[in-house]
């Protein structure tokens, strides 16, 4: 070939590259282009897809310095979740068979460029709609997906992998209208990222709060380290606008260093933390962890873009352009082909996780029979006494201890197990549960039993006591601890007798609440509680009637009834908790004898609450501005505690003016906590007045003023005070649920 395969460089003597070239000379450089950006697809499709298979052997989560990995937690999840987390590693897999090849095939499966890059584009797009979908299903679950796997990388990484494509498409004279478009397209992937409402605010907002707050910093090390992550945050749109400026220019070279950079910027920007951490001798589990992920944010930006470059090129020349063995004679699917089955796959993909995800219906028909000694002694002796020695016998088993084999407790496990059973398989309607419960004890006692299989087994239990009408419910609990030896789970259930069921009607969804009260002596602190897995809330007749009795005596005191939220401030602020306790006064004269039922009304419709809310309750906007910098689980919690206490206050057959009084202590005292910061919003959205001075701190007369202002209005006018509150915060109105 006579003519040069490259245009010449722009320098002394050269044509600029905008220039003119012959048509066989410009037809020859794109083909040498499209061969260039083919092998460097190939070559990043296998260190690329190395870096993602060995994110599986990097810590799934860090929980107090320790990794726990995801093979350790993988039977905990929901099916979809489970999909989620290994989402990557399968990723990293498929792009390694994309990278191979043999000595006669391009390819293992997919020989053309185009046809590799479109099977690219694909897989990242479904590991996007696998973590979507699993981040929401695992809300419904015991254990969540942690916050590396559910954050938006979408929009963040797209703004790189256009960019570096397209700065290098600009190069070349036939593809330049595409490498402007994907430079326009990275700034419009960077808007997104920016002015998205992410959790119930712009990140823009959040970014120039952040901006503020690192100005305003006492101490230039804070600033330093805060100006950091605020570099990083910027770091995308600093590339686009980088990027557009090649818009309507031509690069001086093919692979300009704006490529390079925003492949490996930003994570050479994480570096720069682990190597500050290393330097502080703070090195171990996290700062690997950020490493590796610095590492896989350039694997997975270098891949795209590759896949983005090959595919424009496909897209933009014509076939017969290409050299053959490239192009039209290339062997594997076509383009088109390749187009439909990638679309086919993750629609598929799609579906099949929706259905994997879909959370059980809430609400629950149980019509309870009368109870029994017997059945009272199976959930209130015999079931904690078998637990009991389980859990020793558990310990014991989990700590290697040298002495002894633990034979006595395996024993005394068996034997306390025996005797339930047994009582329980001699009641006439005891078949069902008796069998449940013998499943329960026979698998419980394995130590690598799952907390999902745990929560399924005493699901089960519970299932078969709903059927033979018997009031008992066991409540699963799971505490994942991590020690030096790994990842620990510790079982336990708590047994309730259920007094009542009350089903209810919310437009086309049905929720109940279960009235119950512990069959053991421990301590609760909760008046009820909602988990999300459950079909149904409980609500603790006894822990109501304790509250109620609290506050059911002259001389009561707001402090004394929230159980000391304040611990030792209460002191200092004795002035405003005296216009607390004269509200309580009003309180219990008003009510009398019915002052327990409102305390109960109010509590189930709190709890009610949060099963119509479920884990995917909008973060409120004004939980975001109070909690700016927080982590997403305590914005979550605020936020539904929030939506819980308003619709509280809506309960027909509780006075509102109980819940102010309730939350008026957390408020007034608390230094902090959910409840100390709802009833600092709830106070300043029915009042419209800033109760805060600086960014958080609580100025007590203005509260206790807003609090005598507030308690003193009629009920009606302040129910509907609080359902505009709800719609101002949560932007819907709130949903009055019927009673069935």
């Amino acid at each position: 070939m006579s003519a040069p395969l490259l245009p010449p460089q722009h320098g002394a003597g050269a044509p600029p590259p905008d220039a003119a070239a012959p048509p066989d000379e410009e037809s020859a450089a794109t083909a040498m282009f499209y061969r260039m950006s083919a092998e460097r697809l190939r070559a990043r499709c296998l260190w690329s897809g190395l870096a993602l298979a060995l994110s599986a052997l990097v810590p799934y989560e860090v929980a107090y310095g320790h990794g726990i990995f995801v093979w350790s937690v993988l039977p905990e999840l929901a099916p979809a979740a489970q999909v989620a987390a290994l989402a990557p590693a399968l990723a990293g897999l498929w792009l390694l068979f994309l990278g191979a090849r043999t000595e006669r095939r391009a390819g293992l499966l997919v020989e053309r460029p185009t046809s590799r890059a479109i099977a690219v584009l694909a897989a990242f797009v479904a590991v996007n709609v696998a973590m979507w979908i699993g981040r929401r299903s695992s809300a419904w679950d015991m254990l969540p997906l942690p916050d590396s796997l559910v954050t938006r990388p979408a929009p963040f990484l797209a703004v790189f992998a256009f960019t570096a494509a397209g700065v290098v498409l600009r190069f070349h004279a036939r593809t330049r209208r595409g490498g402007s478009a994907l430079l326009i397209a990275s700034l419009a992937a960077a808007l997104v990222f920016y002015f998205w409402p992410s959790r119930g605010e712009i990140p823009a907002q959040t970014i120039a709060r952040a901006a503020v707050l690192v100005a305003t910093l006492p101490d230039v090390r804070f600033q330093l380290g805060y100006g950091m992550v605020l570099l990083f945050v910027l770091g995308p749109l600093a590339i686009a606008l980088l990027g557009l400026a090649y818009a309507r220019s031509v690069p001086r070279r093919e692979h300009p260093g704006l490529a390079i950079a925003a492949v490996w910027a930003m994570p050479g920007l994480m570096l720069l933390f682990v190597y500050r951490a290393f330097l502080s001798g703070g090195w171990g589990v996290e700062a690997g962890t950020v490493a590796f992920f610095a590492l896989l944010l350039a694997a997975v930006v270098a891949a795209l873009a590759s896949a983005i470059e090959v595919l424009a090129l496909g897209v933009m020349v014509p076939e017969a352009e290409l050299e053959p063995g490239i192009g039209a004679s290339a062997g594997g699917a076509r383009p088109i082909v390749a187009a439909g089955a990638a679309a086919a796959s993750v629609a598929a993909l799609l579906g099949a996780l929706l259905v994997l995800g879909r959370p059980a219906p809430k609400g629950v028909d149980w019509r309870l029979g009368a109870s029994t000694a017997e059945w009272d002694r199976v959930y209130g002796e015999l079931l904690p006494s078998w637990e009991r020695a389980r859990i020793a016998r558990d310990a014991h088993a989990r700590s290697g201890r040298a002495q002894g084999t633990g034979a006595e407790a395996q024993v005394l496990t068996r034997a306390r197990s025996r005797e339930m059973l047994a009582v329980a398989r001699a009641q006439p309607d005891g078949k069902d549960v008796s069998a449940a419960l013998a499943t329960l004890a026979a698998q419980v006692d394995d130590l690598e039993l799952s907390g999902r299989a745990f929560g399924r087994l005493v699901a089960e239990t519970n299932d078969a006591a709903r059927r033979a009408g018997l009031g008992y419910y066991l409540d699963a609990a799971v505490n994942l601890s991590v020690s030096a030896d790994g990842a620990a789970r510790r079982f336990y259930t708590t047994p309730y007798r259920v007094k009542e069921v009350h089903a209810y009607r919310v437009g086309d969804e049905r929720f109940a609440t279960l009235l119950v009260e512990p069959m053991t002596d421990e301590r609760r602190v909760h008046l009820g509680f909602s988990r999300d897995q459950d079909p149904f809330a409980l609500v603790l007749d006894s822990e109501v009637r304790s509250y109620a009795e609290r506050f059911d005596h002259e001389g009561a005191t707001c402090y004394a009834a929230a159980d000391g939220a304040a611990g030792a401030h209460a002191g200092a602020h004795a002035g405003a908790l005296a216009r607390c306790d004269a509200a309580l006064a009003k309180l219990r004269e008003r009510l009398g004898s019915t002052l327990a039922r409102a305390v109960l009304a109010g509590t189930e419709r709190h709890e009610l609450q949060h099963q119509i809310d479920g884990p995917h309750l909008p973060l409120s906007p004004a939980v975001t501005e109070l909690l700016a910098g927080f982590s997403d689980e305590a914005q979550d919690r605020v936020s539904r505690e929030l939506s819980a206490y308003i619709a509280e206050m809506t309960a027909g057959d509780a006075p509102p003016q109980l819940t102010l009084v309730h939350l008026f202590p957390f408020g007034v005292v608390a230094r902090g906590g959910a409840e100390h910061r709802v009833a600092t919003l709830v106070l300043e959205t029915l009042s419209g007045k800033k109760l805060r001075f600086g960014a958080r701190e609580v100025d007590p007369e203005t509260y206790a003023q807003a609090f005598e202002e507030q308690v003193s209005r009629g009920d009606d006018e302040l129910r509907e005070a609080a359902r505009r509150g709800y719609r101002e915060h949560f932007g819907v109105d709130l949903q009055e649920p019927l009673r069935e």
